[in-house]
């Protein structure tokens, strides 16, 4: 496990699965259905609490009032870490690629303290954004690496058309009207007529307050409200893997 990350948890993933089925559910019924331990259930209800789940405990059980809606692995269909905080996503998938990490593992974090994109520009990185790199491994040379923006561009006004937004894309950077909303940092290592993988890096205003002193704009600021990030982010990871698989 990589240090300070959040990993896909089976535990929580039926844990969740079960307090959502059913309004109230004893310790002894969760730890009786994962073969498990009472306390067991309780450390991964109390790490789940910890994460922004609300769940109350009553004497007949938990019961799950409300979820912070967040992308974290065990609430994804791919392989993922979470961080809460990290310098970059693109630094930790890079080292994991190296050590040959498998395609489509996505690096999340909350927030970034040096994120950043295309031109060695700083990306600002608030809470509320989604902020994310993917490894690739395309059987492409390192002369059409660049060819991956469009398509990735796409993906990204794709999903944004689901909230009625309409974007434009514009060498990796995707705005709407004049703002941008996201942006695209595409990384690769190989030989000339190979890469060996690419390391593409993704972030997109959802409900962080845009950067100050730039034209920028967020999900948020577009529709008056927040949307759940969660599913932001769950509708994107679908796309891009249309768009690039």
């Amino acid at each position: 496990m990589l240090k300070g990350s959040l990993k896909d948890s089976k535990v929580k993933r039926e844990i969740l699965k079960t307090l959502r089925e059913r309004e109230v559910v004893s310790g002894d019924a969760i730890a009786s259905k994962l073969s498990i331990s009472r306390v067991a259930v309780w450390k991964h209800v109390k790490e789940l609490i910890g994460l922004g789940y609300e769940i109350e405990s009553t004497p007949k059980g938990y019961k799950l009032l409300k979820e912070p809606n967040k992308p974290y692995p065990w609430e994804l269909n791919v392989k993922a870490y979470y961080f809460l905080k990290v310098d970059s996503t693109m630094n930790v998938a890079k080292e994991l690629a190296e050590k040959g990490e498998e395609e489509w593992t996505f690096i999340i974090a909350e927030e970034q303290t040096h994120g950043r994109g295309r031109l060695k520009r700083s990306w600002e990185s608030q809470k509320g954004g989604l902020y994310f790199s993917v490894i690739l491994r395309p059987e492409i040379s390192l002369s059409e690496v660049r060819g991956l923006l469009e398509p990735a561009s796409q993906a990204i006004a794709e999903t944004l058309k689901e909230y009625g937004l309409s974007a434009e894309v514009h060498r990796g950077d995707v705005f709407i009207g004049k703002n941008k909303i996201a942006g695209i940092l595409v990384e690769a290592e190989g030989e000339l007529d190979l890469v060996d993988f690419v390391i593409m890096g993704i972030g997109v205003n959802v409900n962080n307050a845009p950067p100050k002193g730039v034209a920028a704009t967020s999900i948020k600021n577009e529709l008056n409200q927040e949307v759940s990030l969660l599913k932001f982010s769950k509708t994107l990871f679908d796309a891009l893997m249309r768009w690039l698989g």
